[in-house]
């Protein structure tokens, strides 16, 4: 039994200290090297939604309203299975609208076909987006000088527009301490920026070229990063750049959204973790390797209960050692200085409360993973109640 238990503790100890080194690194300031007055970057916002009628108008309306020279940027929205009233409206307000439909709809499919629909008119860069996301004004004269300065990968701050339920709430700090953690923190580190499936920003001939080996998968985001990590990409993660997102507002929405990311993380960890391994001991490839381990991760919000059972029965019956008491102190320091202060108010305090809430919900999104979990795209409502700032 205690040979069990040291196994266990290895394992849950080398995550927590994973957690807690990066949270340390997020600590650092991470600013990029800009150069100012470059020219202007060529731009093309890409859109892609599936049967999401009840949102896409607004938020192609705000894109087209973003602060940045007509001439110089489009927003194509990537219709998968809209209502023909849509469609119109969209061209009205200037969009343009490419319809897809597919058999077997994916994210991956209708970004495909809107780079395929813009090889007579290339963009330098390509700015990818949900259905829910609103760039802030200055958004694109941001990236456009980052990606004038080099900087041809780039994940946005990708940050909460709405915190209407404890919910929401936490999923807004959830996001924030992915963004310490697993972009800044590991950027500071010297490793790339994870992606985060939008807000994102790639050079138009490189993302078309990795996208075209990408298709049937609902974590396109992840394969991505594989690939582009493999090969050995860097991806760069610009802070003050915002793009504000929709969280989820119920538990039921939760732990849907949580059931086709957790079935796309089993579904990497099978098919890269021991090539990521082999690729770390034969070339040295760390970064590949970095987000091939990230997919044996437990999640957060789950490791937070874990730890916290776990410790407060090694505090009653193993006074003597307090191990687990330890990990989960490093555990619940990571978390504590990985969520903004600007997030600290009474409302978190009560949205904490709800933790045990996002935990079953979150047991049941693992019960809920199956086969067609890593492949098949579905909609998560998320509200579209707050606004952003």
């Amino acid at each position: 039994m205690k040979y069990i238990e040291l196994i266990f503790y290895v394992i849950i100890g080398m995550q927590v200290f994973y957690f807690f080194v990066f949270a340390v690194a997020g600590l650092a300031p991470h600013d990029l090297r800009i150069r100012k007055n470059q020219p202007l970057t060529k731009i093309a916002v890409l859109i892609p939604g599936y049967k999401e009628d009840k949102i896409i108008i607004d938020t192609a309306r705000q894109a087209l309203e973003i602060d940045y020279p007509k001439d110089l940027y489009r927003v194509i929205v990537l219709a998968d299975s809209f209502q023909p009233q849509t469609l119109d409206a969209l061209r009205k307000i200037g969009a343009e609208v490419l319809e897809v439909q597919f058999d077997h709809s994916t994210k991956a499919k209708s970004i495909n076909k809107g780079l395929e629909y813009m090889e007579n008119d290339p963009p330098e860069a390509v700015v990818i987006l949900d259905s829910d996301n609103v760039m802030a004004h200055f958004f694109l004269r941001k990236i456009s000088d980052a990606f004038k300065s080099g900087y041809s990968i780039i994940q946005a701050h990708r940050t909460a527009k709405n915190k209407n339920t404890p919910m929401a709430i936490l999923d807004a700090a959830n996001e924030e301490i992915g963004n310490h953690i697993f972009r800044k923190g590991h950027r500071n580190m010297g490793l790339s920026s994870a992606l985060i499936g939008s807000g994102m920003v790639f050079e138009y001939g490189l993302y078309k070229k990795y996208m075209s080996r990408i298709t049937d998968t609902a974590g396109e985001d992840k394969l991505l990063e594989m690939l582009l990590l493999k090969d050995g990409h860097t991806i760069e993660f610009y802070e003050n750049a915002f793009v504000y997102d929709e969280k989820v507002s119920t538990t039921r929405n939760f732990g849907k959204q949580r059931t086709r990311w957790l079935g796309a993380q089993w579904y990497f960890f099978k098919h890269f973790f021991f090539d990521g391994l082999k690729n770390l001991l034969l070339k040295g490839n760390v970064d590949y390797f970095d987000k091939c381990f990230q997919m044996a991760l437990i999640p957060k919000v789950l490791l937070i209960g874990l730890l916290g059972i776990i410790g407060l029965v090694n505090f009653f019956t193993d006074w003597l050692t307090y191990n687990w008491v330890l990990l989960t102190s490093l555990y619940y320091a990571a978390m504590f200085v990985s969520v903004p202060i600007r997030l600290y108010n009474r409302d978190l305090l009560r949205a904490i409360a709800h933790i045990p809430v996002a935990i079953f919900a979150l047991v049941g999104s693992i019960l809920r993973i199956n086969k067609k979990t890593a492949t098949h795209f579905e909609v998560t409502e998320k509200g579209h109640t707050g606004d952003h700032t």
